[in-house]
């Protein structure tokens, strides 16, 4: 092993000396990502205080941990925090009313749905490119996509989240952070289903030394009755942000 590092270490060297001391750089030299303060004690997980600009972070887990719920829960943040927020659903199965529950700015928000991969990758692509502030992938993207969406997000800073059940070896290799997520219980109060405790474990940091493992107490935000009296009241703006912004964006 020992001479193995050496002889990289003298590869790199050659190149270095052969094409200029900027040709190649060490990730562990690299300065970290500026950071997206989620709110979330993610954040002292990854070990600059937020979520990477630039990078993909992936939330993954088995059955019912919190995942889905902090996903949607982070985006409608950003759809507040940012000029335009993007949910990239190769599955078709993105439903826009169950973001009603946590209070997003809807008027920031396309959503890009993939009835053709390669015209849906492009305008994923695009869309990175462009200047998007924070890029949910709901499940895991064909893997040609992620070069492409990977450049557009470095180049525009955009935080990239993806949440999937387990991920794949490509999905897994492009990520920047990793934490594996395990329900340990239910929260209930006065009979009633409120929310869930979960342990989120950092299993890849690619941004700074990892950061072991915090315990989340995720609450589902507001009660059947109270969803169903505020689905009313934002229904006729939701389905003209959904037409506004989806007729061109959702392939």
């Amino acid at each position: 092993m020992q001479g193995e590092i050496a002889q990289l270490d003298r590869a790199i060297e050659a190149i270095r000396v052969r094409f200029g001391s900027q040709a190649l750089t060490r990730a562990a030299e690299l300065p970290p990502p500026p950071p997206w303060p989620s709110g979330t004690p993610l954040d002292r997980l990854t070990g600059i205080g937020g979520l990477p600009c630039g990078r993909l972070t992936v939330l993954a887990g088995s059955g019912t941990c919190g995942k889905h719920t902090l996903g949607l829960a982070l985006l409608a943040a950003a759809t507040n925090q940012f000029a335009h927020a993007i949910v990239i659903d190769p599955s078709g199965a993105f439903d826009p009313w169950c973001l009603l529950q946590f209070k997003p700015d809807l008027g920031t928000l396309t959503v890009v749905r993939s009835t053709s991969s390669d015209t849906a990758g492009e305008a994923a692509a695009s869309l990175a490119r462009a200047g998007a502030g924070f890029i949910l992938l709901m499940g895991e993207v064909p893997e040609h996509w992620l070069g492409p969406m990977e450049a557009g997000a470095n180049r525009s800073g955009a935080v990239m989240v993806g949440v999937v059940e387990a991920p794949g070896r490509a999905f897994a290799h492009a990520s920047s952070l990793s934490f594996g997520f395990s329900r340990l219980g239910w929260v209930w109060e006065r009979d009633q289903l409120v929310g869930l405790k979960t342990i989120a474990r950092c299993i890849k940091n690619r941004v700074a030394p990892p950061i072991g493992d915090a315990e989340l107490e995720i609450r589902y935000p507001v009660g059947a009755a109270t969803f169903s009296s505020e689905l009313s009241v934002f229904e006729s703006s939701l389905e003209e942000v959904v037409e506004a912004e989806c007729v061109s964006a959702v392939v």
